[in-house]
């Protein structure tokens, strides 16, 4: 591609379309951008080839990602301790692959629509939707940023994320984009743009009016049961997490505030990941190099038993597999008589940090962030813990991020979600709030409460709707005590999954395949990608 003052202007807008989307989510939180966002992006790919398109994707998406994910250079900087210079490489290196498929989509939506007779505002969210849906797995699975997220206070209007998971409501967002753009620009014939307008406007009045039932019934509907429960924020620092001079000290802090809690007639009290920062086993049978964990283990079960309240809490726990010792994140369920009800092994594990992808190609050059226990194992069974009949699913910190995971848990019979994690790697950057939404979505799709105990916060309890309560703040040591009520409800998500999802990345094959095989039709208004620009602030097709 020549670079030409055209080329930077064009390369200037789908910047700017990319930081502004950045800015929609939290903590900046200007959601408002979220509805205009893409139409920089549009402008700048107006008149394009398929192939040029796809490179002002990929700017969007760069520069979308770089403001999102900025927080990876904090984490490798303060606790894998590498300079600013060579902690920035990784970040970079993760949004540039990232924005592969912002570039995708957009060389989709601009192939189809010029091959065929799909307009590019009808094409466009399809296709970003199911390419949201592909990124939640492959190759490593990173679902982060997804548009429909920065609407996570728009509480009236993500409800029938129940029906079509996050990835409705990102298909929303980015067809009122290419809507606005089409009208205001005078894109795609009358009857398209009448059409198209007509679809967002019948869609936003019901997803409204929708949105507005829901909040209603569940502000109003009896609960099955209730459950109050003492959630616990230690505030430990990760620079001093897993320093065996600080863990006396650190477990202490939690053995304290739990006391605390006990005397305030709790039915269950949380801790976040990984609180208990030694290996604790399901059985008391240690070797004789780690009897202090032993100890340890013994001490936790005798305050469960002491005050007489269930603890859930996550731990590092060890195994063998072939012969040699591997380690699982998991959360454990101790009785209020001082016995290990259940347990759960994380099955979501965070890549780079706590397992390496491709090893044998990667291991030898990937600085990992997570310190201790080598690769970890993901567990394979999800456990539901009963607590006072009430039926508990567990999510261990990045596993609130994966829509479909937290579904099979509401599936196989959880009706309060517990989000345990350990958000102190993340400093005061956007990641704590950003994790936050991702989990408020969650409750959402799935209309079921969520309990989030975070080491350092952000705490809350996440009512059904999305409502979030009694948030605590960052870096501060405290318990909260919040009554959680739960009701007997399965979604059309919690029942079918990723089908809305599915069958947009299903449409987006077929109408490549279509477009693929269909002789190339003559440039005009109706088959082009958006009708060329020219004339516009001295943008040609030239690119």
């Amino acid at each position: 591609m020549r670079i030409t003052s055209n080329t930077i202007i064009r390369a200037a807008l789908a910047a700017a379309s990319g930081v502004a989307l950045a800015l929609a989510f939290p903590k900046f939180d200007l959601n408002l951008l979220a509805w205009v966002a893409f139409v920089p992006l549009f402008y700048a790919i107006d008149g394009l080839t398929p192939g040029v398109a796809f490179a002002y994707g990929w700017v969007q998406g760069l520069a979308c990602y770089i403001v999102s994910v900025y927080w990876i250079t904090i984490t490798l900087n303060s606790f894998a301790h590498l300079p600013i210079a060579v902690a920035v490489l990784p970040m970079l290196l993760l949004s540039a692959i990232l924005a592969i498929y912002t570039g995708a989509a957009v060389w989709a939506g601009v192939y189809c629509s010029t091959r065929t007779r799909i307009p590019f505002v009808i094409a466009f969210p399809i296709i970003w939707a199911g390419i949201e849906w592909l990124r939640s797995f492959f190759p490593i699975g990173f679902p982060w940023s997804y548009v429909g997220y920065a609407e996570y206070r728009n509480l009236e209007l993500i409800q029938f994320a129940e029906i079509t998971g996050v990835y409705g409501v990102s298909a929303l967002v980015v067809f009122f984009n290419a809507v606005l753009y089409s009208v205001v620009f005078g894109r795609h014939s009358r009857r398209v743009q009448t059409i198209s307008l007509g679809t967002l406007t019948a869609l936003m009045v019901a997803a409204l009016a929708f949105g507005a039932v829901r909040i209603h019934h569940f502000d109003h509907a009896p609960a099955r049961g209730k459950l109050r429960v003492a959630m616990v924020q230690g505030d430990i620092p990760q620079s001093i997490k897993w320093d065996p001079a600080f863990l006396r000290s650190s477990f202490e802090v939690y053995l304290k505030q739990s006391k605390i809690a006990a005397h305030e007639n709790v039915d269950l009290i949380v801790w976040p990941e990984a609180a208990a920062a030694f290996l604790f086993q399901p059985t008391d049978d240690y070797p004789a190099q780690l009897i202090e964990d032993a100890q340890y283990r013994t001490r936790l079960l005798a305050a469960a038993r002491a005050g007489g309240t269930p603890i859930l809490f996550g731990a590092p726990a060890y195994g063998f597999q072939d012969g040699q010792p591997v380690f699982y994140n998991r959360a454990y369920l101790v009785s209020a008589q001082g016995r290990v009800a259940n347990y759960y092994d994380k099955m979501q594990l965070v890549p780079f940090g706590e397992y390496v992808p491709l090893r044998a190609v990667l291991g030898y050059f990937v600085q990992k962030v997570a310190k201790g226990f080598g690769d970890m194992i993901p567990g394979r069974v999800q456990t539901i813990f009963d607590v006072k009949g009430a039926r508990l699913g567990v999510l261990i910190c990045y596993e609130s991020v994966f829509p479909d995971l937290t579904r099979r848990a509401v599936k196989h019979g959880a009706e309060i979600l517990v989000n345990i994690t350990n958000d102190a790697w993340y400093g005061d950057s956007s990641a704590p709030y950003q994790m936050l939404a991702m989990a408020a979505m969650r409750s959402v799709e799935t209309k079921v409460p969520m309990i989030r105990v975070a080491n350092t916060g952000i705490s809350a309890i996440i009512l059904p709707a999305g409502q979030i309560v009694a948030p605590t703040p960052l870096f501060r040591r405290t318990s909260e005590v919040e009554e959680v009520a739960y009701r007997p409800e399965r979604t059309i998500y919690t029942i079918v999954g990723d089908l809305f999802a599915e069958i947009c990345f299903g449409l987006t094959i077929a109408a490549l395949l279509f477009a693929w095989l269909r002789p190339t039709p003559p440039q005009t208004l109706e088959t082009s990608t958006i009708a060329s620009a020219a004339g516009m602030i001295g943008i040609n097709g030239s690119g």
